[in-house]
């Protein structure tokens, strides 16, 4: 590296240092703090399968065809300065996938499509590791993937999880991180429906005290 170009990276780093300065002193000034929810740099998202507990009836799949997705979340909850809980945070999701039926589709490999879904929790307490949790039904992923099978949803394709508080997106995450960030968006398109809230699933039961309380429907 010539002299001039190493005096022009010190000068840029020196810049860049200064501005990075300025821009903190800028946000304290303002009155600004951090997000009320922040996901983690690493290992926000984790799926896996798991299997629902027969409770009885006369029916019964077989074959690996009761593993339902579940799609689980880690967040750090911040709530405005004195107070100990957030009233309630709105988490969206889009999961990746394939739909071979499409009359668009060109190959085997299906139009691309998002899942969607959304959970509102209420009451969520000041912490660092706080966790929220989906479910994608059998069905829906033997739907919604390739002749490779379900596991794609596990080991390939993509999870987004955007958080809402009062209305407002203010935190989101991706499971593969070195994928287009814009992937949910259009052109891809959203199948909305079928990426269930715990209360809706054979799951309601399974660890009460991991999660918040989910706000239902008002009444009418």
């Amino acid at each position: 590296m010539s002299f001039r170009a190493t005096a022009l990276w010190r000068h840029s780093w020196v810049v860049l240092l200064l501005g990075l300065a300025l821009g903190l002193v800028k946000a304290q000034d303002q009155g600004q703090t951090v997000p009320p929810i922040v996901f983690p740099n690493q290992g926000a998202i984790t799926t896996s399968f798991v299997t629902a507990t027969s409770l009885g009836g006369s029916g019964g799949s077989s074959g690996g065809d009761n593993q339902w997705l579940k799609i689980e979340f880690r967040y750090t909850v911040n709530p405005p300065t004195g107070l100990n809980y957030l009233d309630e945070v709105q988490f969206k999701v889009w999961v990746e996938g394939r739909d071979t039926l499409d009359p668009k589709a060109t190959s085997r490999e299906g139009m691309a499509i998002a899942l969607t879904g959304s959970v509102t929790y209420v009451n969520v307490p000041k912490g660092r590791d706080a966790y929220g949790v989906f479910y994608v039904h059998p069905s829906t992923l033997g739907r919604y993937s390739t002749d490779r099978g379900t596991s794609d949803f596990e080991r390939k394709w993509d999870v987004h999880i955007e958080a809402d508080v009062d209305g407002k997106a203010v935190a989101g995450v991706d499971k593969n991180r070195e994928q287009d960030p814009n992937w949910y968006l259009p052109p891809v398109r959203p199948v909305p429906g079928f990426v269930f809230r715990q209360n809706q699933t054979p799951f309601i039961n399974a660890d009460p005290d991991r999660y918040p309380a989910i706000k239902l429907p008002e009444d009418k």
